[in-house]
């Protein structure tokens, strides 16, 4: 592994006075701050945001305006310009000139502007329709007047999603600052997403900073939160980047954990990489969670490249890695997956795999499937799935089903054969 930058190891080192303030919390926090009167912003909005949804699906229009906007005037006639401008423009039905119009009419935004759009915007109801627009205004809001901005959402968006996305804004270019800014600050939910979005941001720009930041915080919601949102700056940086990453986990179970879903995330993109990846961890618990994650999506893709990549696991990793190829070489060919698990050997852990290719195959082939319950370790298991499986067959096709039981009454349980075979029919 290669030697972390030391950006990396201050990274940890500023966010432990941060573990106190935050993840603590500041209990004066005032969370009981009531909403402001709405703006003449938010109820000349609130007409306009009508009009829209109306006119969405049928009568959309283009800005017939130019990318050049102004404002002009006293404090209050900005704020109905803004109003009409971005109604406008969030009616554009092509989202790349949507785009383009919304960044030139930013640009003409001054800092004290900002806040009675924001308002203005959350309050007319466009936030759950026009979400990339608004992590616009909040990102361009936060480089310009962030403790402001910060102030502002923790007054009057109890949104947790607003919140990530300005703090994630700012602290992508200056973490420090941005922590620095959240101390103490809740927000009443089991996630906090103050911390959330500071994770996030630092991910942006260094995921390995952001990971050290995460291993000091409380084994709670927000840091399993915290983790899932930081991952896809991991997988963009491909598999030798993620495989130094998770090797930084020092704590087993997050490790575990978090190998599970950075596996199931970087087989998404590529399974093959993601297998070679997989082979690479250390950590044997880590290696076989990872496992049977990617196995399974890289099955369902390419099943027979996926049986050869299981076959060259260590012993330990490869009992996992066969369930995701048993449950789809079984809906393929059942016989052969029996054959194949049968070649893999008699190692009790291969049980999850045999389940797989139990639950699969019952339905279609329910012989095939009751020739090899026998393989499970466990004769109570070896019972319930016996019952379960000619239960279910005798539902579809009674007869087959006493017929079975009754040819192989020596292979199962007198409780099994009694509870599939009627009493009438025992002694024939």
């Amino acid at each position: 592994m290669n030697t972390f930058p030391r950006k990396v190891l201050l990274g940890a080192l500023w966010l432990l006075p941060l573990g106190i303030g935050v993840f603590i919390g500041n209990q004066t926090t005032d969370k009981q701050a009531s909403l402001p009167a709405p703006s003449s912003l938010a109820v000349a909005a609130s007409h306009r945001s009508a009009s829209i949804l109306t006119r969405k699906n049928s009568t959309e229009r283009t800005y017939r305006g130019s990318n050049t906007f102004t404002l002009h005037g006293s404090a209050e006639k900005r704020r109905e310009q803004a109003c009409s401008q971005l109604a406008d423009i969030l009616n554009v039905s092509d989202r790349v000139e949507r785009t383009r119009q919304l960044l030139a009419f930013i640009d003409q935004l001054s800092p004290s502007d900002f806040e009675s759009v924001i308002s203005g915007f959350s309050e007319a109801g466009w936030v759950d329709f026009n979400r990339g627009e608004f992590s616009f205004l909040l990102s361009s809001w936060m480089s310009q007047d962030p403790l402001v901005a910060i102030e502002y959402l923790k007054q009057n968006e109890q949104d947790g999603w607003s919140r990530k996305v300005a703090i994630s804004a700012w602290a992508a270019e200056n973490p420090e600052a941005a922590a620095n800014a959240i101390k103490g600050l809740e927000d009443g939910g089991k996630v906090n997403d103050w911390i959330v979005g500071l994770i996030q941001g630092m991910a942006r720009s260094d995921p390995q900073a952001a990971l050290l930041a995460v291993q000091q915080m409380p084994k709670d919601d927000t840091q399993k939160t915290a983790i899932r949102e930081m991952l896809p700056e991991v997988v963009s940086r491909g598999t030798e980047f993620a495989g130094e990453w998770i090797e930084m986990i020092d704590d087993p179970k997050l490790q575990s954990d978090t190998a599970r879903r950075l596996g199931g995330a970087l087989a998404k993109r590529d399974p093959e990489a993601a297998s070679d990846w997989v082979s690479q961890i250390k950590t044997v618990d880590s290696r076989r969670d990872a496992s049977e994650v990617v196995s399974e999506i890289y099955a369902s893709q390419d099943l027979d490249a996926a049986m050869t990549w299981t076959q060259t696991l260590p012993q330990d990793t490869l009992t996992e890695a066969a369930e995701g190829v048993a449950k789809y070489l079984a809906r393929r060919d059942p016989t052969e997956a029996a054959r194949w698990l049968q070649q893999l050997g008699n190692d009790p852990d291969l049980d999850g795999a045999r389940i797989q290719f139990i639950r699969e195959s019952m339905n279609d082939s329910p012989e095939v499937t009751l020739e090899n319950i026998h393989t499970l370790s466990r004769p109570a298991d070896q019972d319930k799935y016996y019952r379960h499986v000619l239960g279910t067959w005798k539902k579809s096709n009674q007869e087959a089903a006493i017929s079975w039981a009754q040819e192989n009454s020596e292979s199962i349980s007198e409780k099994v054969y009694n509870s599939i075979v009627p009493k009438k029919q025992r002694d024939m």
